[in-house]
């Protein structure tokens, strides 16, 4: 999951609390920057088979699809027998049954044209309609292609209201900018983090903003807590502003260091998609998102952090 990603998924939980014009243009605009996943199957060819047999032979590595093996796009009938164009935001969202060949990333404008072509006699787009099914029919489609045509032509750009701004922010800060600095600058800030404490995060938050002017926060926000675990082991708290949206944000980031070998790990623990439910996730150094499954309860969120890096240990040596 990228941030294109995660962004879209945050303005589809604000739009479904909240339906109104300006969340789903909002949605919308987000979508139009980010890839979906499209699950498919190769047509029964020559050539398709050989492609199948040579991806299993050569699992893992990135193979070209010749033009005879062109993928064909799933479809979904509702209870009414209207036909609707998958698409997915994340691999959990697609359902194991029935099989699928490949798995396409396809730009949203790309999924546009797929049911405005006619080829699939689609109705429209059907975004994750196993969990948030949100549900984009012809009509809407034809005026977001002309929408695109407007834009093409020098109209201004869909603004994000203060509270999707907000969020988006938030998000920025805590996926992007607060591990970046974590893994760029080392040990070196970890310590500055541990010395500094909420001093530092404010700053961090204030800087994803950029506008001082709409900045919410102040550093009676933040609370961090430096522990020092053992000798191999540095932990830091850091408590977030509650959070009240819908959206996928944090309540709490742990900053782990190793002093002994500069091992460092930046982990979240994050609202999830069902009410009350919160993840256990992280950032890795190379900014990809990492999930851990259901957090524990809170007095138990250490130890079971603690365990993951024992485990990522063991599995290394």
């Amino acid at each position: 999951m990228n941030n294109e990603t995660k962004k879209t998924e945050t303005l589809i939980q604000i739009y479904k609390e909240d339906p109104v014009r300006d969340n789903l243009r909002a949605l919308v605009h987000q979508m139009r920057k980010t890839l979906f996943l499209s699950p498919a199957i190769l047509p029964n060819t020559p050539e398709a088979e050989e492609f199948r047999r040579l991806a299993k032979e050569k699992k893992g590595e990135q193979l070209t699809l010749p033009k005879e093996a062109a993928p064909i796009p799933s479809i979904l009938k509702n209870k009414d027998g209207i036909t609707f164009f998958p698409i997915y935001t994340t691999v959990e969202q697609i359902p194991k049954e029935p099989p699928y060949d490949v798995l396409m990333n396809v730009p949203f404008q790309s999924c546009v044209g797929v049911v405005m072509n006619g080829s699939m006699n689609a109705e429209g787009i059907a975004l994750n309609p196993f969990t948030d099914n949100l549900i984009f029919r012809k009509e809407l489609l034809e005026a977001l292609h002309r929408e695109d045509e407007a834009m093409r032509a020098g109209a201004k750009p869909v603004k994000l209201t203060p509270e999707q701004m907000k969020i988006a922010m938030r998000q920025k800060a805590e996926f992007q900018e607060f591990p970046s600095r974590i893994y760029k600058e080392g040990p070196s800030f970890v310590q500055q983090l541990s010395d500094e404490r909420e001093t530092i995060v404010n700053e961090i938050y204030q800087n994803a903003y950029g506008n001082p002017e709409m900045y919410p926060y102040s550093e009676a926000d933040f609370s961090v807590m430096p522990l020092d675990i053992s000798d191999e082991l540095l932990l830091v708290r850091v408590d977030l502003p509650e959070v009240k949206d819908s959206a996928q944000l944090c309540h709490r980031v742990y900053v782990t260091l190793n002093p002994q070998n500069e091992e460092i790990h930046y982990f979240t623990v994050e609202r999830g998609r069902k009410k009350g439910q919160n993840n256990l996730c992280g950032v890795a150094r190379d900014g990809r998102h990492l999930e851990y499954g259901e957090a524990p309860v809170e007095g138990a969120e250490i130890q079971r952090i603690m365990d993951i890096i024992e485990q990522q240990k063991e599995q290394t040596s």
